[in-house]
């Protein structure tokens, strides 16, 4: 009863901040931390993150859950979900304590890398189990697995970036670099953001909490840690700014990525998604 308590809790808060957005007249987000990024109509956000929400539950209508695991490998699965939701926790403030170093913004990638990836393996080599997500990627058709969140994936990238809802999106403050530098930050964003990310709170920690919560607790929980590793934001503007993009954007991201992973067990999906979040505004610079 408290889970589901605490799930229905976390999805009503970020259902509830862009209806508090609107009705204080606010209708556009600045989603990246990036100066030269320009902001976002808040429509595009919301519609395409529940049109993409729907359209992964659709397609197809029934898919096989994930499998009951044994019951002596629980206490396993509980080790590793409390020590990979630890490094979740601790995270955000290692960040912030590097943001506050002189250049500490340079070592984010590598501060980043270090925890979610190598911290992570220690804990899963510390107490080993089979992953929970191959189990049930055995179990799933191939056509679903390679291509069911297709349509949901075109929908989102349509709805973001190229529908009228999305309006003329600004990007001309990053045409005073240099293409050759653009391309190499691409570059190693998507290894520390799109590839890490992705791999830890969907992968790694959404699958065990999945084995010892259920579903839905799981995706909301990884959710609300995911928008938690960007409070590094609160230092770049306004507080309440910051906070209603980080629930709205990074908090909706992160539903939308966990129920990805949840339906379809494909973790390229979720790496392509997160590498246009982060890059597809940029190709028309690149290659206009």
């Amino acid at each position: 009863m408290r889970t589901k308590v605490l799930t229905a809790a976390g999805l009503l808060l970020l259902a509830a901040v862009p209806v508090v957005l609107v009705l204080s007249g606010r209708t556009e987000l600045r989603l990246s931390a990036d100066e030269e990024a320009g902001p976002v109509p808040l429509a595009a956000v919301v519609v395409s993150m529940l049109a993409a929400l729907l359209l992964t539950r659709l397609v197809p209508p029934r898919l096989p859950g994930l499998p009951p695991v044994d019951a002596g490998l629980r206490g396993t699965y509980r080790r590793q979900a409390v020590g990979l939701t630890l490094i979740a926790l601790v995270f955000p403030v290692v960040v912030l304590v590097v943001f506050a170093l002189p250049d500490g913004e340079l070592f984010y990638g590598l501060v980043k890398v270090v925890l979610l990836i190598g911290v992570s393996w220690l804990v899963l080599r510390r107490w080993p189990a089979p992953s929970p997500a191959a189990a049930h990627r055995a179990l799933l058709p191939r056509r679903w697995y390679l291509f069911g969140a297709v349509p949901a994936v075109l929908a989102w990238g349509y709805l973001l970036y190229y529908s009228p809802l999305a309006g003329d999106r600004d990007m001309s403050g990053y045409e005073a670099y240099d293409p050759a530098v653009l391309v190499g930050a691409a570059v190693l964003t998507f290894l520390t953001a799109s590839v890490t990310e992705e791999i830890f709170y969907r992968v790694f920690l959404q699958t065990r909490l999945e084995v010892l919560l259920g579903r839905w607790p799981a995706i909301v929980a990884t959710a609300l840690l995911f928008a938690a590793m960007h409070a590094h934001r609160f230092g770049t503007g306004p507080f309440g700014d910051n906070l209603a993009v980080i629930l709205v954007w990074n908090g909706g991201f992160g539903l939308l990525t966990g129920y990805l992973w949840a339906r379809y067990r494909n973790v390229w999906v979720l790496i392509v998604v997160h590498g246009a979040v982060n890059s597809i505004g940029l190709l028309p610079l690149l290659f206009g």
